[in-house]
């Protein structure tokens, strides 16, 4: 608890800001990962492409702040102790990390995994949505030599 404390105080918090950032970090650089690896823009690419991309690129972003969001909501449902005061975050990591047969360190590694696989699950998954949603490209126009 005091270690998620101290990195929260790095932006004036607590714990509950220390597991935001330890996850928010995380998050931010998956999504970068991801939209400059699978969904990097290249102008070779058909406009339909290239729009889906771009689409998917803002996805991954807001997939790391919803997972961060969705980690903290989770740890003030899943406690024994409603909240987000020290016991309310301690028994919410420890239910956390109970589902995987874990105590509150697991909980933690858990909560701050989920904007990772939400940045790559949102940008990924929008990319696809988007591309097979809309009209394909036009085929390209053949050049050919003009008529004599």
């Amino acid at each position: 608890m005091s270690g998620l404390a101290s990195v929260g105080g790095i932006v004036g918090g607590g714990a509950v800001a220390g597991v935001a950032i330890l996850g928010g970090v995380q998050g931010v650089a998956m999504a970068s990962l991801v939209n400059n690896t699978v969904l990097k823009d290249r102008l070779g690419l058909g406009k339909r492409e290239r729009d889906s991309r771009t689409v998917g690129r803002y996805a991954s972003y807001a997939g790391a702040a919803a997972g961060s969001a969705g980690g903290i909501a989770s740890i003030s449902i899943f406690g024994t102790v409603a909240g987000l005061s020290g016991a309310g975050i301690a028994s919410g990591l420890a239910a956390i990390g109970g589902v995987v047969g874990g105590g509150m360190a697991m909980g933690v590694a858990i909560v701050t995994a989920a904007p990772v696989v939400a940045a790559a699950a949102a940008g990924y998954g929008v990319y696809k949505l988007t591309k097979f949603g809309s009209a394909p490209d036009a085929p390209a126009i053949a050049h050919s030599e003009p008529p004599q």
